[in-house]
């Protein structure tokens, strides 16, 4: 794998907790913004290195089993991804929600706190598990892209705290909305050049 490909991978991979990271900044009420920006940028990246790792190494094992009908997983996948994403934007708010707009944040008091932070971390690193088992498919290495997840992930998960700290609500979620269209742009633009052969 190339090291351009490398990189875009490893962007594409790190701007979900990037978002997340603005979002609990945003909510932030601890003030302790050093610490919050250390735990998330722990957390973040470690998860980003363990996460593709298992999928590599689950994928590894499974391979004969799994390569019969990787194509339909994914495609199940996708389409319930896809699904729940088209059902959220449709669905009619209810009277809870609609209250809820534009009043308070619903984060916990300390979402940076280490407890508060596993299911995050977790949440945003699936597609790097993900990544990791299709690596597994391709027959590539693992330890590069592997290493370069977890750093961009940590140095993109704390500049969001340190950005989400400056921001107004609004900008907050304008800038999660862009990095959320951002990842999908890098993840299309690699597949497309890996296809055309420039990667």
């Amino acid at each position: 794998m190339s090291s351009a490909a490398v990189l875009i991978l490893a962007v594409s991979v790190s701007i979900d907790a990037f978002a997340v990271s603005v979002g609990g900044a945003l909510c932030d009420r601890t003030g302790r913004c050093r610490r919050n920006a250390v735990n998330a940028a722990a957390f973040f990246g470690t998860f980003q290195i363990v996460m593709p790792l298992i999928g590599y190494f689950a994928a590894t094992l499974l391979a004969g089993v799994v390569a019969a009908v990787d194509h339909w997983l994914a495609f199940l996948l996708l389409g319930v991804v896809g699904g729940k994403m088209i059902y959220e934007g449709i669905r009619p708010e209810s009277e809870e929600e609609r209250r809820k707009e534009g009043g308070e944040c619903s984060c916990p008091p300390d979402f940076f706190a280490p407890k508060a932070l596993f299911i995050p971390a977790v949440a945003t690193s699936l597609d790097a598990l993900a990544v990791g088992a299709s690596l597994a498919f391709a027959g590539t290495g693992i330890w590069l892209p592997v290493a370069a997840m977890g750093i961009v992930t940590a140095l993109a998960s704390a500049s969001g705290v340190l950005l989400g700290r400056k921001l107004g609500t609004l900008a907050g979620e304008r800038i999660m909305m862009a990095a959320g269209g951002t990842a999908i742009v890098l993840i299309g633009l690699k597949i497309l050049l890996e296809h055309t052969g420039i990667l």
